[in-house]
């Protein structure tokens, strides 16, 4: 309980150090400035590592699933030749195509 208040306060604190930055006493100007600055770095590490994860835990398992589904068309013997043999057609197939 004790430490959701202070996350409660120290939120506030920030919301109010942001909505009033320009009338803030000069040392709680500097501590606002470095957290910012510091909050700014915290953001780009961990939006790398956490799109380093995703990346290879999304991608890293759909390519694993697709390597298995797919394995079974690997030994397929591979035809002669890819000719399909069609129909004859007539010019009244020709019409009305679409």
């Amino acid at each position: 309980m004790k430490f959701l208040v202070i996350i409660v306060v120290l939120i506030a604190g920030v919301l109010v150090c942001d909505k009033y930055e320009e009338k803030l006493f000069p040392p709680i100007s500097w501590i606002y400035a470095l957290w910012k600055k510091f909050s700014h770095v915290l953001g780009i590490v961990m939006s790398f590592l956490i799109l380093t994860a995703l990346w290879i835990v999304g991608f890293g398992t759909y390519a694993i699933v697709i390597r298995i589904i797919t394995l079974p068309k690997r030994f397929a013997p591979k035809p002669d030749t890819y000719w399909i043999n069609v129909e004859p057609t007539t010019v009244e197939s020709m019409k009305r195509q679409f």
